[in-house]
Order: structure tokens, then C-alpha cells, then sequence
């Protein structure tokens, strides 16, 4: 089995992956196992068969960065060696440090703005959803606060890297 940590929705996350064949394998999050079946349908698109289901995914890599959609969900992940798990295990323990910056991860437009200054957030909250690349995706806060700002209105059009919602942390 090959193990990875990942960090989802800003939770360090365990997968392990064991190829069982060509095109299946048994993928383990957190403990929990599940077979899938894997065909390539394009370059950068999978479908997949798991527990019964079958699901279209694609995928877009930069470096450590992956984001991966299934059907209209974006999952932005970011897979940690053992240096930027250990450097994010010490930084949860410590608490949250300044406000949390919400940014475009490519460019795309503001379908929905689901927070307004001065409201108070959770970890996993849904704050937006942008579209990118024909993709709704939704994005997530990592920490539980209160909005400071929100820097964009649905229909607006943004570049990579935007800042979209800034959220002052919850210190502890």
C-alpha cells in the first residue's frame, strides 16, 4: 500500500492506495476502505466505479496542488510530504494566526456569495461558489471566525489568485 497525506477542506487527511489489478484498487481514507475500479476516458478525466456508483472525475495538477471534480463538486487538495504534514500538524496545535484569506484558485465567475461582513463562520462552511472552467465549485473556510470582508458580488468575473472573502480567525 502506498500512503499519502493529504490536506481536504483544510483537514490533514490519510490515503492509502493498493493496485489489486490494471484497474483496480483499494483506496483507504481515513481508515475506511473502498474498491474502485478505474478506467481513463480522456488525458485528464477518470471514470470511476465505487461501491455500486459510477462517477465521472477530472483533474487538474500543479505541483503538490490537485483539484479534482466530480460531477459539480470541486475538491481542492494538496498532497503533504512528511515536512508539510509535520509543519500543519504544529500550526493546527498552535491555533489559528491572522485572518484567513479566501483566494481564487483560477480565474472564473462569482456565481454565489453566501456570507456578508460580520457573519460568524465554521470549519467547512461553504463561503461561495465560483465558476471555472465550466465547473461550479464550491469553496469552504478552513477555521471558525467572523467575516471582515467580502471583496466580490455574484456575476462578477475574477483572476487567478483574487482575494474573494477575508475571515478574522477565532483565537483560541
Amino acid at each position: 500500500m502506498r500512503t499519502y497525506m493529504v490536506l481536504l477542506n483544510g483537514r490533514e487527511t490519510r490515503v492509502g492506495i493498493t493496485p489489486l489489478d490494471e484497474h483496480r484498487f483499494t483506496i483507504v481514507i481515513d481508515e475506511v476502505p473502498y474498491d474502485v475500479d478505474v478506467q481513463s476516458t480522456a488525458p485528464d478525466s477518470l471514470s470511476l466505479l465505487m461501491e455500486n456508483r459510477s462517477n465521472d472525475l477530472t483533474y487538474l495538477c500543479r505541483g503538490d496542488q490537485m483539484e479534482l471534480h466530480i460531477g459539480d463538486r470541486c475538491y481542492p487538495i494538496e498532497i503533504l510530504d512528511e515536512r508539510k504534514a509535520r509543519t500543519q500538524r504544529n500550526r493546527a496545535k498552535a491555533g489559528p494566526s491572522g485572518p484567513e484569506i479566501i483566494k481564487a484558485f483560477m480565474p472564473g465567475k462569482i456565481v454565489q456569495v453566501g456570507v456578508r461582513p460580520g457573519d460568524r463562520v465554521t470549519p467547512g462552511l461553504s463561503v461561495l461558489i465560483i465558476e471555472a472552467m465550466k465547473m461550479e465549485n464550491e469553496i469552504f473556510c478552513r477555521g471558525a471566525g467572523v467575516v471582515r470582508a467580502v471583496h466580490v458580488k455574484a456575476g462578477q468575473v475574477v483572476e487567478n489568485d483574487a482575494v474573494l472573502i477575508e475571515i478574522d480567525s477565532d483565537a483560541g
